[in-house]
């Protein structure tokens, strides 16, 4: 049965602070990544944009463009793990083409290929 897009979210504060507190941080120039390998095997996914980058519209779009990027990757090919990754948008993400977003999310997510792959995973 396949799950809502309710369960496949980051909701509360407390749950971005565990990825924040314990997860891997990874930075490029469109956006700062959290990535927190979990025991279950849901896969929930966070996204923030502060105001500082705009208002409503401008945070909404960036907001859409970093789910479309990672809808491309099609489930990061982590299905058998579960996971909370938390995406924070900086300004730049809103000018950048989106070619070089999905190149950024692919080396991103390469990365944490390479590091599951490092602890035994």
């Amino acid at each position: 049965m396949k799950a809502s897009k309710r369960q496949k979210k980051l909701l509360t504060s407390q749950q971005f602070r565990a990825v924040y507190d314990r997860g891997q941080k990874f930075h490029t120039p469109f956006f700062s990544a959290f990535f927190l390998k979990t025991s279950s095997l849901d896969q929930r996914v966070g996204i923030t944009v502060t105001r500082k980058i705009g208002g409503a519209v401008i945070r909404n779009r960036c907001k859409r463009r970093i789910r479309e990027a990672l809808r491309h990757q099609e489930n990061f090919g982590f299905n058998d793990i579960g996971y909370d990754l938390v995406v924070n948008a900086k300004a730049s993400l809103l000018t950048a083409d989106f070619k070089q977003l999905e190149r950024a999310f692919e080396q991103f997510l390469g990365r944490i290929r390479g590091t599951l792959s490092g602890d035994g995973s």
